[in-house]
């Protein structure tokens, strides 16, 4: 199975008309196919800033974000849409990789990141000024809308929008936050059954595991209210965070998927 060659540049940021636009179907794909995709070394050297800076189940979450992300790529997001500007499969899975291992840069208590002067911030802007600082200095190549549609991707993705659009990153990292955090029924029973494929979720999970996840969410979105009262959670995200701490599985492991 391959990727198609381009992807819709910009997609609608509603996700209703995201989803009438989008084709998915839950293609099976074997998570070592995703691991194949050829990574730079700037992508090691993301892998290893957001390992030092991010807790470590939330760090393991990135991980999975970006998988589902891959999944999502595969399974029909927008690609070829009429009058469309279009990004190339290769770039968006390169742009793609930075912004899923950093988003969650801000959801810390390490020194370094609090030494950041930008800590004082909602975690989004925390972490994308980081995520800014890190790209420039880990590929000096990333032009200046390589390195914003990172960043940006980061610094908007607790965000809901009902107009206007998104780029392709932003919205991979939208849906695949939503599809880690709350599951097949992030919107409703069954709601992102569509999305992704039960045995390659499984997979993941498996080689990617929830662990604390749920816990370290209590816990950075105490510290974060109690640090930050006017952070961009306390605007309309705080009510997913208990479906999220009490999400174990996605699937569980013992369930047999076809």
């Amino acid at each position: 199975m391959s990727l198609p060659k381009t992807f819709d540049a910009y997609v609608p940021s509603d996700g209703k008309e995201f989803f009438e636009l989008a084709k998915f179907a839950p293609k099976y794909v074997p998570l070592s196919e995703l691991q194949a995709i050829p990574l730079e070394k700037a992508h090691h050297s993301s892998f290893a800033f957001a390992q030092r800076i991010t807790p470590p189940a939330t760090f393991v979450h990135c991980s999975r974000v970006y998988f589902f992300g891959l999944g999502m790529l595969y399974n029909g997001f927008p690609s070829q849409t009429p009058g469309v500007p279009q990004i190339s499969a290769e770039e968006l899975v390169r742009r793609w990789y930075h912004c899923a291992l950093l988003h969650d840069l801000g959801l810390t208590k390490s020194p370094e990141a609090l030494a950041h002067p930008a800590n004082a911030m909602t975690f989004e802007l925390h972490g994308g000024f980081m995520a800014y600082d890190h790209l420039h200095s880990a590929d000096p190549r990333l032009d200046p809308v390589q390195v914003g549609d990172i960043v940006q991707g980061i610094i908007l993705h607790t965000s809901t929008f009902h107009s206007g659009k998104s780029s392709a990153v932003a919205m991979l990292l939208k849906m695949g936050t939503a599809f880690d955090g709350l599951g097949y029924d992030a919107f409703g029973p069954g709601s992102l059954s569509f999305l992704q494929h039960r045995k390659t979720v499984q997979e993941i999970e498996r080689e990617y595991p929830r662990g604390a996840f749920g816990e370290e969410a209590l816990d950075i979105v105490a510290t974060e209210t109690s640090r930050k009262p006017d952070c961009l959670m306390s605007h309309g995200m705080l009510d997913f965070i208990p479906r999220i701490a009490a999400l174990k599985f996605l699937v569980p492991p013992d369930e047999v998927c076809e």
